[in-house]
């Protein structure tokens, strides 16, 4: 048996940065292409705190986490009425330099959610692949369904649409998110994790520092 004691190094003074360079240390490939995950979770009014694993859509012009998703989701009428939320990446397979691999856990804490504007939309839907685009038209999130009459339903769009763009639907929208802290959590092995946290003070700057686990 062994211990010790991870170690976060010669971290950038900006956590997006930092943050980016953590996804370019990422070694695992999706088949498809590299997917990033990150889970969302939010407060309701039925069930309390919920969340869910979606795709990591990557940063806004102003540096910050956006998500696509449609105004006739729990997850977006929860935001409209408390836009406070908290994001977590997990990332079980970051190499650094030296070749050593470790897993890392970022989290965006105390985010506040604002919606992109409608200018934004039509340029983030064409570059939605076709499923997702077919998804915004006929799945009505979290109603009952007759899967039978859905796939039937799904299959006629499908063909009435091969050969023409789909229509964005006005329930498509993007939300980004701006935080009060990024925390990054590094561990290895036998180890003990080692954390950074960018805490934002009063005049927008980021003041960094370990913290303990």
């Amino acid at each position: 048996m062994s211990s010790a004691l991870a170690k976060i190094e010669d971290f950038p003074s900006d956590p997006v940065e930092f943050f980016k360079n953590i996804l370019q240390a990422v070694t695992y490939e999706h088949p498809d292409g590299y997917m990033q995950e990150m889970n969302l979770a939010t407060v309701d009014d039925e069930f309390g705190v919920l969340n869910r694993t979606v795709l990591y859509r990557g940063l806004t012009e102003d540096n910050c986490v956006y998500y696509i998703t449609h105004r006739y989701t729990r997850n977006f009428k929860n935001l409209r009425v408390n836009p406070k939320a908290c994001i977590t990446f997990y990332l079980p397979t970051v190499k650094d330099k030296t070749g050593e691999q470790s897993t890392w856990q970022v989290r965006l804490i105390g985010a506040t959610a604002v919606e992109l504007p409608e200018s934004a939309m039509d340029a983030l839907w064409a570059k939605e692949n076709l499923s997702a685009q077919i998804r915004g038209h006929i799945c009505p999130c979290g109603e009952p369904i007759n899967y039978d009459d859905l796939k039937a339903k799904h299959d006629q769009f499908l063909l009435e649409h091969k050969e023409k763009a789909i229509e964005r639907p006005a329930s498509y929208t993007a939300l980004k998110f701006q935080p009060q802290r990024w925390d990054f959590l590094k561990v290895g092995l036998e180890q003990i994790a080692d954390r950074v946290q960018y805490r934002l003070q009063g005049n927008g700057k980021w003041e960094s520092m370990h913290v303990s686990t």
